[in-house]
């Protein structure tokens, strides 16, 4: 290796060793809300400081990162403007903002520092109190709003994308387990008017989620049940939904799901899983981080078409068919894996 291409690789490496400052710069990003204070045009650091009441060249030194990240712009040094990309930060209902948060906030950033040990032992990683991450957000609430305001995110995404691909004729009633606040069967009841829908939640969320769905249009046809998909069956439907759920469990936690519904879902009725799915064999994929990430945190992981059939199959479910749909808030597609109840 020649002295010019082994400093190259040096510095290509020395990019990639540096990048984890860059997830927490956007974090802090949205936590200034910097991208609605400067709608309105450019402002000073100074002005800026003084607002946040924050240190006045730390402020500086974060604003001109920012610039290097593309999400603000300067001509000058000293007064910003907010960019294209930065504007992604501003509204929530660009999806990004809370997706950043749940990601780089310590529930999730913390774990993601002792990946080590899950590669160490296959198994999931605590934090330093011994509890799982959904332990952690019972009692660190704004964590947690910050996560289900991300699920809410990529489920009306997802809710879109099967809107606008899945047929929906010949069905009636739709229960979306394990639903969250309800936002993905809100997006999908809205364009099938003869459809009604329930979410299958924990208790405590479906209240959440009774008082988020009573403004939205279609909250005469959206209803709420509370129990556990680990062990009650949710209520008789034509089509199930299963979003992002069996992402977040290992094997045999999801066949407990599936056998829940499966006990549950009347002879002919209908699963759609809706999940990220990576190739089947051994070719590295952008989804092998990922799924390194989520056994991490999780203990879960994204499956193959070929693990998603047997599992279906495991809990009695018969496959049919593997749909791809576009996503307009991610770079991957959503996968429709789908089976009938015999």
């Amino acid at each position: 290796m020649s002295l010019d291409h082994a400093s190259e690789q040096v510095q290509r490496l020395s990019r990639i060793v540096f990048r984890p400052w860059e997830p927490q710069i956007i974090c802090a990003f949205v936590r200034f809300e910097m991208a609605d204070r400067l709608d309105k045009g450019g402002r000073t650091v100074a002005d800026l400081a003084g607002e946040l009441g924050a240190h006045q060249d730390s402020l500086g030194r974060f604003l001109r990162s920012c610039v290097v990240l593309e999400l603000l712009e300067t001509a000058d040094g000293d007064t910003f403007a907010i960019t294209e990309l930065g504007r992604l930060l501003c509204s929530p209902e660009a999806g990004m903002r809370n997706i950043v948060m749940m990601n780089f906030t310590p529930g999730i950033w913390n774990r993601a520092g002792r990946l080590h040990e899950t590669v160490m032992t296959g198994k999931t990683v605590p934090d330093e109190a011994g509890e799982d991450l959904y332990d952690y957000y019972r009692h660190n609430p704004v964590e947690r709003a910050w996560h289900a305001a991300a699920m809410a995110d990529l489920a009306g995404d997802a809710g879109a994308a099967i809107a606008e691909h899945h047929d929906l004729g010949g069905v009636s009633t739709v229960v979306d387990v394990g639903g969250s606040l309800g936002v993905l069967l809100s997006r999908l009841l809205a364009g099938a008017p003869g459809v009604t829908g329930t979410v299958f939640d924990l208790p405590g969320i479906v209240e959440s989620g009774r008082e988020w769905a009573a403004s939205t249009p279609v909250a005469d046809r959206l209803s709420f049940v509370g129990g556990s998909f680990f062990e009650d069956v949710p209520p008789a439907a034509d089509l199930y939904l299963l979003k992002q759920v069996l992402c977040d469990w290992g094997d045999e936690d999801s066949a407990r799901i599936l056998d829940s519904i499966h006990r549950g879902a009347p002879s002919g009725s209908r699963l759609v899983v809706i999940e990220w799915m990576r190739p089947d064999g051994n070719e590295p994929s952008e989804y092998d981080s990922m799924s390194l990430g989520l056994q991490t945190v999780t203990g879960g992981r994204v499956r193959t078409e070929r693990e998603f059939v047997g599992l279906l199959e495991g809990a009695g479910f018969k496959f049919e068919s593997t749909a791809t749909v576009p996503s307009t808030l991610l770079p991957r597609p959503w996968h429709l894996i789908q089976a009938i109840r015999p």
